[in-house]
């Protein structure tokens, strides 16, 4: 019997455990949690307190377990009517905070001090222990607390039975009146002698306590906690986005202002010329592009989508290749582009513009060679330059973000490269994605 009862308390322990991680984890981060934690573990001690009392043998190891359960025996009753007060956003006065914790102490400093003056117990041997009145007085003050506090849930309840959130809510709160109700009713019953008892039942009952707890949290939404999760999934979607549009910026951004750069040299060395009328044409151009990097970065904070998304590929890469005025850029054509390859073009677009602005601000390239290939089912990129390479490839916010994009679409990247032996990206994506 007592290997059965041993199992009980140790499975009702944990789950009380199990409650109490899945409500740290859950449940808003608010004063009220905090303090129904504590609650809960006041229960789980209590709880373990039973394991305890059955592996002991002798007075000394029935004093340790005695003083230990008491920790949660006194503390559960005012942790209880605290957190009743808490989750209703009652007003509690000073004087209110007060008289429940120390009414609890009280009761424990009665249990540590018991030899002293016999008033919890009155007699306290292995086999032979004799209630006090300061016991009767922690039994008194734990009900009341108990049923003040789950007053004051039941009268907070207000429903409208239109209202499904609100009636969830009704649901909750008494299923979480009657996990506490219930415990109690039992330790009525074991502490009344009405059965002939030869162990605490009131753990017994916080087994029952516990499903209804989770029944509660996770049916009624006790605490808040699919609210609560729903705002953690929307940060996650706001702070992807965020990364999504920094991600536009940096290469909209980067592209526009090193193209820029470029021509304004171009236009210096023309200018030293003499050339006129060819320093006029990059100004000309850089102007234009600046225009339109304006117009680019104005969609990407708008959260807007490129307007040539779903263009012919060839019309983006092409475009990108033309505005390269400071080294010559090669671009080959393999198989024939048309409107069924168009959902990649933005971002076959938006890593070769990456790549493009990666050679002009690094590489120290005299040579660009861009290849396209449409096949049947996928469209193979290529982009190189003979620029000076290196030895250990780093994903920069540029490359990280061309293997983003890539992924994203179901496809694969490599970035190849090596000292004085210039840069490769290799980029193959299926029109569909799961053919890879």
């Amino acid at each position: 019997m007592e290997f059965i009862l041993g199992m009980i308390y140790i499975m009702v322990s944990g789950a009380v455990l199990v409650s109490m991680a899945a409500l740290y984890l859950l449940g808003p981060d608010k004063q009220y949690k905090k303090i129904y934690l504590g609650f809960q573990t006041a229960v789980a001690v209590w709880c373990m307190s039973q394991i305890f009392l059955l592996l002991s043998d002798n007075t000394t190891e029935l004093v340790v377990s005695y003083v230990f359960g008491n920790v949660g025996i006194c503390s559960v009753g005012a942790l209880w009517y605290c957190f009743a007060c808490s989750y209703t956003n009652r007003h509690m006065t000073a004087l209110r905070k007060t008289v429940p914790i120390v009414v609890a102490a009280f009761h424990y400093v009665g249990v540590i001090s018991n030899p002293l003056h016999h008033m919890f117990y009155k007699r306290f041997e292995y086999g032979n222990i004799t209630r006090g009145p300061l016991f009767y007085t922690n039994v008194f003050s734990t009900y009341l607390f108990v049923v003040m506090g789950s007053m004051i849930l039941y009268n907070n309840l207000t429903v409208d039975k239109n209202d499904s959130k609100s009636n969830n809510a009704r649901n909750g709160q008494l299923l979480i009146v009657a996990s506490v109700l219930i415990p109690v009713f039992l330790n009525i019953v074991y502490l009344s002698k009405l059965f002939k008892l030869t162990f605490d039942i009131t753990p017994l009952g916080f087994g029952i306590s516990v499903i209804l707890v989770m029944l509660a949290t996770m049916k009624y939404n006790f605490m808040d906690v699919h609210r609560e999760l729903a705002i953690t999934n929307e940060k996650l979607l706001l702070e992807k986005e965020r990364n999504r549009i920094a991600q536009q910026v940096h290469d909209t951004a980067g592209h526009t202002l090193t193209m820029i750069q470029s021509y304004m040299k171009l236009a210096e060395i023309s200018n030293e010329k003499g050339d006129v009328d060819e320093t006029g044409t990059y100004l000309s151009e850089a102007r234009s592009l600046t225009s339109n990097g304006i117009k680019e970065l104005r969609e990407a904070i708008n959260e807007m989508r490129q307007g040539e998304t779903y263009e012919l590929v060839t019309k983006g890469i092409m475009q990108l290749a033309g505005q390269v005025k400071e080294i010559p850029v090669e671009v080959t054509v393999k198989g024939e582009d048309s409107d069924k390859y168009s959902h990649l073009s933005k971002m076959l677009y938006d890593c070769t513009r990456e790549s493009i602005t990666n050679t002009l601000k690094y590489a120290k390239a005299t040579k660009m060679e861009i290849v396209l290939k449409f096949k049947e089912d996928s469209v193979d990129l290529m982009i190189s330059d003979d620029g000076e390479g290196c030895e250990n490839i780093k994903d920069n916010n540029g490359l990280s973000g061309i293997r983003e994009r890539v992924e994203k679409m179901g496809g694969k990247v490599r970035f190849i490269s090596g000292k004085d032996e210039g840069f490769l990206t290799r980029i193959s994506v299926p029109l569909k994605k799961g053919l890879f």
